[in-house]
């Protein structure tokens, strides 16, 4: 009896043994993953939600996710040291049709997501809830959801009137217009909104990259805001919006005339990545598009692969000249070793480019006659451009 109770024994703290491992196993698991995103997706049966950001930890990089979703479940979980801004969209809706639903991966929470991401008339359907950041979340998009709507409305007037046989440019000019004019609003209440909860991480999500109000937004933040799970994109916001205010304050040096359609294109003479600079009057005897980016704007970077697609396209008559902006030396080169970008590189080191060429947005794109002679200039990653383009050289 005394030699069956201590086997008996014996297999029970081997047992013991077992489970603690396993749950030691499983609780260090846990530990890994400290954000969790999950969600019912309507309309959706079999597809893949496609999930990027840009992280800085350590280093800066594109982290791009592939998640399955199943019967319109789906399921994803990262290991992060801070929050950042993502876009998630499904794979089996075409980019150009769809940009993204943007919202913020946070560590330490859960974000459930229930609706209809293939965006029906230029605006998500979708419902954000989980633990206690997006719940403040989903209150605060509902705050502003009414301007978001005023806009998606605008965008379909615009495309009504298309599909109507309207005037392009008269139909332009008033979406524009109207568009400004939600805008203004829609400015004010987001100021006014951060600027009176200086301790709401989730109110930190209406600062926009404006330098007008976006700085004093951020330093008025409460320091567990600024300094927290948000500081390091919260201190890359703030990099790029003092650049843009000075790059402001340049700009009124210079007159707004030089950018205007008709006018003479303002010269320049810029560094190479391999050595030796690259005069702008080279570029004399083709159309011209000149490409005002950078390695850190995550718009710039979507917006490559449709620049290849100009570039193979319109290779007889075009040339195309991206300059980047407010970069570094390694994030610039890492992006151009990265992306491939099979036209000619450039790199502003003062700003003074930016200021002859009145750039107040990444990414800006000016077009340029083949003598020289602004025709056009667009402002943000738009269809208005690529359509511009195709006007411009298609066949």
């Amino acid at each position: 009896m005394d030699k069956v109770f201590t086997l008996t024994a014996g297999r029970m703290v081997r047992i013991i043994i077992v489970v603690a491992a396993l749950l030691l196993t499983a609780v260090r698991g846990w530990g890994k993953d400290n954000f969790v995103m999950s969600g019912r997706l309507d309309g959706v049966d079999k597809d893949v939600l496609l999930i990027e950001y840009i992280s800085f930890e350590p280093d800066r990089k594109m982290v791009r996710k592939r998640v399955p979703v199943r019967d319109g479940y789906f399921e994803f979980s990262a290991s992060l040291k801070n929050a950042w801004l993502a876009r998630i969209r499904l794979k089996s809706v075409p980019e150009k049709d769809n940009k993204g639903f943007s919202i913020f991966l946070v560590p330490d929470e859960t974000l459930v997501l229930r609706g209809d991401l293939r965006r029906e008339q230029e605006l998500y359907k979708v419902k954000v809830g989980g633990s206690e950041y997006y719940e403040d979340l989903a209150n605060v998009r509902e705050f502003v959801r009414p301007f978001q709507e005023e806009l998606a409305a605008a965008v379909m007037e615009y495309n009504d009137g298309l599909a109507s046989g309207g005037d392009r440019v008269a139909l332009l000019r008033g979406r524009q217009k109207s568009e400004q004019q939600i805008n203004d609003r829609y400015r004010a209440v987001r100021e006014a909104y951060v600027m009176s909860h200086p301790e709401s991480e989730a109110a930190y999500s209406l600062v926009q990259l404006d330098d007008r109000w976006g700085i004093a937004a951020i330093e008025n933040l409460e320091p567990e805001v600024r300094d927290g799970r948000f500081g390091c994109k919260i201190a890359q916001d703030l990099k790029v919006m003092q650049l843009m205010s000075l790059q402001r304050m340049a700009a009124k040096n210079r007159p707004a005339a030089l950018l205007a359609q008709g006018r003479q294109m303002p010269p320049f003479r810029l560094r190479k990545p391999e050595g030796g600079t690259f005069p702008s009057d080279s570029l004399i005897g083709k159309y011209t598009v000149i490409d005002f980016w950078g390695s850190w704007c995550i718009w710039c970077i979507r917006g490559i692969p449709r620049m290849k697609k100009c570039h193979e396209r319109y290779a007889d008559r075009l040339n195309i000249v991206s300059i980047a902006c407010s970069d570094t030396e390694e994030g610039w080169r890492s992006a151009l070793k990265k992306n491939r970008m099979p036209w000619t590189q450039v790199i502003s080191d003062d700003r003074t480019v930016e200021a002859a060429y009145n750039v107040k947005a990444y990414p800006t794109k000016v077009v340029i006659d083949p003598d020289g002679v602004v025709l056009r200039s667009f402002r943000g990653e738009g269809e208005d451009f690529y359509d511009y383009l195709e006007e411009l050289l298609g066949d």
